[in-house]
């Protein structure tokens, strides 16, 4: 595991600002720009102007979307970087999701509720959320079902800070799909990233401050480990099944099968990041800068040290990992083992 290449972003840029795919890196940075780099070379690929670079980025179906902290919604072309279309008006909406043609903002702190924008113009339409004004949500987490053979819905998972379930609706009408109750409410940091996508397509999150779960909709919830300890609200990893998990005194790897686990001690000092999936186990990040990988039985395969803080962690399906923190984007090499 080594570092490929490090670009300083002149301010420090909003976690959410950065979105990666396994061949797309979009990052806000120098106060008014969001540029796309080439993931393995750092190399700058197209430069626009917008707002500020504390807002959220998001990459998919040949598109990048950025909500600016300002509350303007920008789409661009993610291949050419042409701006196809800006909606002002939007403000301390900061989720962005994106599912299908359609993309929701809103929830955030509970400032604003659910809302659609049409993805061809960027127009705003209503949506009949079973949330209020004010309910704190995680992140929606796009899906996409297969209902029936040959056909598929788009579908978004939601989850209130305050209310025991999960539910799913429709994107495009907001109808109800199904909801399943839970012990506590999902447990989610302020960036509100609340799910990881287990290796087994099981959707995996905390309930309450000590309850690890999965979700798949077919089937419903399932609680998979109950800890001793509190855990901070950070997504775990589930890998053919092993729980990973990251606490700020240590990293525990939990076999779901014998219901052993292994706790991994020998850490540096500072607040614990979501941890990331990568092949033969996961990547944790320390706020210092120290990021460890882990094997699926807890052996530390690898260390390094960045010479900035670690905000966030990014990986994307490929031998490459991104962290952001204090004015950096930096990427990693990390090869199978």
């Amino acid at each position: 595991m080594e570092v490929l290449w490090s670009r300083p972003l002149r301010l420090r840029s909003s976690p959410t600002a950065v979105a990666a795919t396994s061949d797309a890196l979009v990052v806000a940075e120098r106060h008014s720009r969001l540029v796309r780099l080439d993931p393995s070379s750092g190399a700058l690929l197209w430069d626009q102007r917008v707002e500020d670079c504390w807002g959220t980025t998001v990459v998919a179906e040949e598109r990048c979307l950025y909500l600016s902290q300002m509350g303007v919604l920008h789409c661009f072309d993610l291949h050419s970087g042409r701006r196809m279309w800006s909606t002002p008006g939007l403000r301390f909406h900061r989720y962005a999701s994106l599912s299908g043609a359609v993309i929701l903002l809103g929830g955030w702190r509970g400032y604003h509720p659910l809302m659609r924008v049409d993805l061809a113009d960027g127009m705003p339409a209503p949506y009949d959320s079973p949330y209020a004004p004010g309910d704190s949500l995680a992140w929606p987490l796009p899906l996409r079902l297969m209902p029936e053979p040959n056909s598929a819905a788009d579908a978004v998972l939601l989850a209130s800070a305050s209310r025991p379930e999960l539910r799913l609706l429709d994107t495009r009408t907001g109808v109800d799909l199904g909801a399943w109750p839970l012990p506590a409410p999902v447990r989610f940091p302020d960036s509100g990233h609340a799910y990881r996508l287990g290796d087994d397509g099981r959707i995996v999150f905390i309930s309450g401050r000590r309850t690890v779960m999965a979700f798949r909709p077919a089937i419903g919830v399932e609680i998979l480990w109950q800890h001793e300890r509190d855990l901070p609200p950070l997504a775990p990893v589930l890998s053919e099944g092993r729980l990973l998990l990251a606490e700020d005194a240590c990293i525990t790897v939990v076999d779901l099968i014998d219901g052993s686990r292994t706790e991994v001690t020998s850490l540096s000092p500072g607040a614990s990041c979501a941890p990331v999936p990568i092949p033969g186990g996961a990547l944790f990040a320390r706020s210092d800068g120290n990021l460890v990988r882990i094997d699926r039985a807890g052996g530390i395969r690898a260390r390094v040290r960045l010479p900035t803080r670690i905000d966030q962690l990014f990986t994307a399906g490929s031998y490459l990992a991104h962290t952001i923190g204090k004015g950096h984007l930096t990427t990693l090499n990390v090869p199978s083992m």
